[in-house]
């Protein structure tokens, strides 16, 4: 039968295993738990990439639809003063041809 110093030596090895197998078991949970967070930011950097880049193409495409909405615009104007001066020069034409005219 075991002596109580020899039963408090071994419980006292029993509490250092204890306390070793903690310490490494928390070393162990806190390294798995880094690396979880590192690959969360990855992929949470790696989707605002991804988002950045589908925002700006779809700005990019909205400037270029609205870009082409403007020029045929400016388009039709274009030819709406251009019809308008052709129908002024034949008015014009007109009276520059009655004032020779008239003059001679």
């Amino acid at each position: 039968m075991p002596t109580i110093i020899e039963r408090i030596a071994a419980a006292e090895a029993d509490a250092e295993a204890l306390k070793k197998n903690a310490r490494e078991a928390a070393a162990s949970a806190q390294a798995a738990a880094e690396d979880e967070a590192a690959k969360s930011l990855k992929i949470a950097r790696e989707e605002a990439k991804a988002g950045l880049a589908l925002a700006r193409a779809m700005a990019e495409k909205e400037a270029a639809a609205q870009a082409e909405r403007v020029l045929a615009e400016g388009r039709e104007q274009a030819k709406k003063l251009l019809t308008e001066a052709e129908g002024r020069l034949t008015e014009a034409a007109r009276a520059v041809t009655d004032a020779i005219l008239s003059g001679i």
